[in-house]
């Protein structure tokens, strides 16, 4: 498992056979980790929450959620998930390609209106799904239906799952929205070359310069930007993605922590430790030890 897995999803339970996908997380804030730093992928994510609260931000967009929400996250979606400080939140993160629910008939209607809508992210519905209506009632059923047949798993099992999913599906489209103003943010294809270019050279020298030089902005500009459509600093979220890797390393590894820290992008080791204390809450030996010593950790 690679960080960008570890840090996701933090996979404690996965409901997937060879040729179906679909998986289930259960997740915690902050016992796995403290946050999900903003990230994307290609396939259709659903985000349940069971206890506590917290902030899940799609495409800079920040959605307060509590127990019971439902926050569907569309492919390519940018996407960060939060926890209140101090309340722990704990939510069951569903990932799953919508291609499972495909047609090869380019005339299918399902495909024409839901799919291919979901994909290009021009289906809008109310976010997140709030317990008390009716919409919700639907959606959350569907997704306790995928959860019941995933734990069961009678043979067919995911004819269940796929026959739920498209329930939920219709829940959306059901529901949907109308009103004209939904685009995502302008720059948000520039805020995803600035974290591809994050994530491919973390570990090496990077200054403000270096990531403006991507956005092919001005310092300043890309400054005020990148502070204003993340609501973090460039350097803040360098910083973070860093030792976000260096929590991996120590749990996953057996490396030096000098090693681990020179790893990361940090070229002084007591600078590396107070950081690391200061987001994490232990000096990085002592978060090594406990990880190490907690059978949840294991994955």
């Amino acid at each position: 498992m690679d960080l960008e897995e570890y840090t996701q999803y933090h996979e404690t339970r996965i409901h997937e056979q060879p040729g179906f996908s679909y998986n289930t997380y259960l997740c915690t804030i902050p016992q796995d980790f403290t946050r999900v730093d903003m990230h994307w992928h290609e396939q259709m994510e659903i985000v349940y929450v069971k206890k506590g609260s917290g902030t899940i931000t799609v495409n800079m967009h920040p959605y307060p959620v509590q127990a019971g929400s439902i926050l569907p996250i569309m492919p390519g979606e940018l996407h960060a998930i939060d926890g209140t400080p101090g309340v722990r939140m704990e939510y069951e993160n569903i990932i799953f390609s919508l291609s499972i629910l495909d047609s090869t008939d380019e005339n299918d209607w399902c495909r024409q209106h839901v799919i291919q809508a979901l994909q290009s992210g021009s289906l809008h519905f109310p976010r997140p799904i709030n317990p008390g209506t009716q919409f919700y009632e639907d959606a959350a059923r569907s997704l306790d239906h995928c959860d019941q047949a995933c734990i069961v798993r009678e043979p067919g099992y995911a004819l269940l799952v796929k026959s739920s999913l498209f329930l939920f599906l219709h829940a959306l489209y059901a529901n949907r929205d109308h009103s004209a103003d939904h685009g995502a943010s302008p720059h948000e294809e520039v805020i995803k070359k600035v974290i591809l270019f994050v994530k491919d050279h973390f570990f090496e020298p990077i200054t403000i310069e270096d990531a403006a030089r991507v956005t092919e902005y001005s310092k300043a500009h890309f400054m005020r930007l990148f502070r204003e459509e993340t609501g973090q600093t460039f350097v803040t979220f360098l910083t973070d993605y860093r030792l976000s890797y260096a929590a991996y390393l120590l749990r996953e590894s057996s490396d030096p922590i000098g090693t681990i820290a020179s790893r990361c992008g940090f070229d002084n080791l007591s600078y590396f430790t107070r950081l690391f204390r200061k987001r994490y809450g232990y000096a990085p030996r002592d978060f090594r030890r406990l990880q190490q010593s907690t059978p949840e950790a294991e994955l």
